[in-house]
């Protein structure tokens, strides 16, 4: 259902005022980021106006604010100036395209459900992966900053009576210093902005200024292939579509701690596919949900998805109303709200506890860190993701392989009664192996070791009464363990299996490899079997 089915009368104030407030809290940033792209302020305002509208419309997170971002930034910059150098003609075409196709990549990332899956990231990788997305941010706003690139920048005295330096320093102090309690009345990016605004009218000063933008709404672009950029624009989109997707749903999990509610993840994808792939049609930077302007929206009312709608027609009203003055914005307040975006995004938290942190996940966060500054975010996602996941595999095949035990006689001492009078007759003929809880892949090397060092004169009977899942690795391997046992001669007995266990058994027809008499409900019914022969 369309978020427009949410409206109420009751709730209408609230969504004004929310939208109003991260309305002004989300100008400043909009412009920033369409001039850090490389794409143009406009790009950035659009976004947020495109994104944000219909984000809201079709999402799944009711206060979700969606536009440009300090990540999707990034990569948008990187896009940009890689495939303009590829292809100076269609190069621009096609990084827009980007947009779009990243857009039906999270349509489809929803349309497959696949959205509980974005979030269940480990920690460490996150935490690396926006620290290097916050130094990446910093390193790009330098030469803007200071007239200079990193490398060749040197700190001296002459840089500091540049009018330009000395206006960009003095709005990065005042972000800095503004005090929190005060950012909700007036945004230190609002007075930072203002502030400079006014200084650049009644100066004689020549700075950098944003241009203004265009009172005429964007024309629509059919997209661009490049054939020779196939490979690049399909990682493009898919690091597009990972990382807005990332910021949409870590969002709506803070809307969830304020409001205790749940969002629809699956939905919300869809919802930011559809802005972004409006987005690219129209020239607009990609965008994600943004988690400082939603948590703004809340705190000032935002009740509804119709406060984020809003808020876009208040941006769009705002631009074509006075999209004119910002031809008299200096650039340096944008480079030092940026600036100051970098800091306060790297984790400065977690580095400053690493001395307490174990150590394969402060080495995770420093590599992912590393490697988003130096490679690329996509490489850096995907190496971190995959080392956490074989760490964590391990860990749980650890834990998994406690679930495997063979019955010893302390074990067998608390077998009812009946059963414990069988085993004590049975002692020489029966081994007992216990399978329980869930059996991943990981454990299935285990599970063949724990068998091979048990007395194979024995038959062994295998219970299930405690086991849930049983993996198709693992599922192979008690097939070995069930062929080796026949081969010499010797039974196997399986006891107790759920229907999900059956299902599994069943893919690889492993029960028509045992005699049917060997398999049975209960293990009272095996140790009578086994006591008859």
């Amino acid at each position: 259902m369309l978020a427009i089915s949410h409206f109420s009368l009751k709730t209408i104030k609230g969504d004004i005022f929310g939208a109003l407030t991260s309305t002004i809290v989300a100008l400043p940033f909009a412009l920033a980021f369409g001039v850090t792209s490389g794409a143009g302020a406009s790009a950035g305002i659009y976004c947020a106006i495109l994104t944000g509208f219909f984000a809201s419309l079709f999402g799944g997170t009711n206060q979700q604010i969606t536009g440009p971002n300090t990540g999707l930034t990034v990569a948008m910059a990187a896009i940009l100036t890689n495939f303009v150098s590829l292809s100076p003609d269609n190069g621009l075409g096609a990084a827009f395209t980007v947009v779009t196709l990243a857009g039906l990549f999270q349509m489809l990332f929803g349309l497959l459900k696949l959205g509980k899956y974005f979030i269940l990231v480990s920690y460490p990788v996150i935490s690396g992966f926006t620290s290097g997305i916050g130094i990446l941010i910093i390193i790009s706003q330098i030469e803007p900053l200071f007239g200079l690139p990193l490398s060749e920048l040197s700190i001296s005295i002459n840089i500091f009576t540049d009018t330009n330096v000395l206006l960009g320093v003095a709005c990065l102090l005042l972000l800095m210093l503004w005090p929190q309690r005060f950012n909700q009345i007036v945004p230190g990016s609002i007075i930072a902005l203002l502030g400079a605004t006014t200084f650049y009218i009644l100066s004689d000063s020549q700075l950098p200024v944003v241009g203004a933008i265009s009172s005429e709404l964007p024309s629509f672009s059919s997209p661009v292939w490049v054939s020779s950029l196939t490979g690049e624009m399909i990682k493009s989109a898919l690091l597009i579509a990972t990382l807005s997707t990332l910021d949409s749903l870590m969002t709506s999990l803070t809307v969830d701690s304020i409001n205790k509610n749940l969002h629809d993840s699956d939905k919300e994808l869809i919802g930011q596919g559809i802005g972004n792939m409006i987005a690219g049609f129209f020239g607009a930077l990609p965008g994600g949900g943004a988690t400082m302007r939603t948590v703004t929206n809340i705190r000032a009312g935002g009740i509804t998805p119709l406060s984020g709608m809003l808020h876009a027609l208040f941006i769009l009203a705002i631009v074509l109303w006075a999209g004119e003055y910002t031809a008299f914005i200096p650039v340096a307040v944008l480079s030092a709200i940026l600036f100051n975006v970098g800091i306060n995004i790297i984790d400065w938290n977690f580095l400053k506890r690493l001395h307490q942190i174990p150590l394969f996940s402060v080495g995770l966060m420093i590599s992912t860190m590393i490697m988003s500054v130096a490679v690329d975010l996509v490489t850096a996602v995907l190496i971190g993701v995959f080392v956490a996941n074989l760490v964590t595999i391990r860990r749980l095949s650890e834990i998994q392989l406690d679930n495997l035990s063979i019955f010893t006689e302390k074990e067998i001492a608390q077998l009812p009664s009946d059963e414990k009078a069988l085993f004590e007759v049975l002692s020489n003929k029966v081994l007992l192996l216990n399978i329980s809880g869930p059996i991943g892949f990981g454990v299935a090397r285990g599970l063949k070791q724990s068998v091979s060092q048990i007395d194979q004169n024995k038959t062994l009977l295998v219970d299930f009464t405690h086991a849930r899942f049983v993996g198709i690795t693992s599922t192979i391997a008690i097939e070995e363990i069930i062929l080796s046992y026949q081969n010499q001669g010797k039974d196997i007995l399986l006891v107790c299996l759920c229907d999900r266990v059956r299902e599994d058994f069943d893919k690889i027809k492993l029960l028509d490899k045992i005699d049917a008499k060997h398999i049975f409900q209960t293990r009272k019914d095996a140790l009578l079997y086994m006591n008859t022969k």
